[in-house]
């Protein structure tokens, strides 16, 4: 088995599964997560957006089982998954247990079919261009005075308006489709000042926005793993990347194995 106990939220989590499917990949185990309870208490706790990744045993985060065969497993960390993966089968483990965040855009790059593996899509979703807009711009919202991880370093720079204003001036959309977390962001405003009626706002729920930014027919990424995920998934036909945060320090401005053009600005 591997044991995949999640950690922070869905864009860091993606990089866990995506080493536990790779591990599978290699020796067939099954994959347990554990996070089934993670958001019992929040605003949409009937919407937790690990449901949408694929074959999988989901069981609820602290429970007995998993503390129990913790003592059993082989820890697969940060510093030793190379490690693992080059010498998997020499490994005589019946249970590895994934405890980092393996933010390694080159172990997704050179195994890049397993994407395909990673995420299902609901009948009444089509992985095709969304035809009603011809640019996507995915906004992190930062919550202030916030102490969640909207204050880390990584995370608390977004892309500004003039970047935006850049990029909508190059590419010169009909239409422009904002997905946020809240209306009430001040760079969605100003956008909609500026673009007026070009620009129109989309946000229901976490699954939803990120089938839409799957389904971009072009992108701009927030700073965000979330928003990176989106692009990987995706066959946008342009991805506009700010080289800031966690685009700049897990993406490295790479050409990646994926149909989409990224530009790093």
């Amino acid at each position: 088995m591997i044991f995949v106990e999640k950690r922070g939220r869905f864009g860091n989590f993606l990089f866990q599964y995506f080493l536990a499917k790779l591990i599978q990949s290699k020796t067939k185990k099954k994959i347990i997560v554990f996070s089934k309870n993670e958001n019992k208490n929040l605003k949409q706790s009937n919407i937790n957006i690990d449901k949408i990744i694929t074959k999988h045993i989901s069981l609820p985060k602290f429970s007995s089982f998993l503390n129990l065969w913790k003592k059993k497993t082989y820890y697969v960390n940060d510093d030793n998954y190379k490690y693992v993966l080059n010498n998997i089968q020499k490994i005589n483990a019946h249970i590895f247990y994934l405890d980092g965040f393996f933010h390694d855009i080159d172990i997704i790059n050179n195994n890049i079919n397993i994407l395909n593996e990673i995420i299902s899509y609901p009948n009444s979703i089509y992985k095709e261009k969304d035809k009603s807009a011809d640019l996507t711009i995915h906004i992190r919202h930062l919550q202030e005075g916030s102490t969640s991880i909207d204050n880390h370093p990584l995370y608390s720079e977004q892309p500004n308006l003039d970047l935006y204003k850049k990029i909508i001036d190059i590419s010169s959309p009909k239409k422009i489709k904002v997905i946020c977390e809240v209306e009430d962001n001040e760079i969605f405003k100003n956008l909609k000042y500026l673009y007026k009626d070009k620009i129109s706002y989309k946000q229901k729920n976490e699954i939803d926005d990120f089938y839409d930014i799957i389904n971009s027919k072009n992108l701009i990424l927030a700073n965000s793993t979330f928003s990176i995920w989106g692009g990987l998934f995706s066959n946008c036909e342009n991805i506009y990347i700010p080289d800031i945060g966690v685009l700049k320090k897990i993406l490295k401005k790479k050409k990646l194995n994926i149909k989409s053009k990224l530009i790093y600005l």
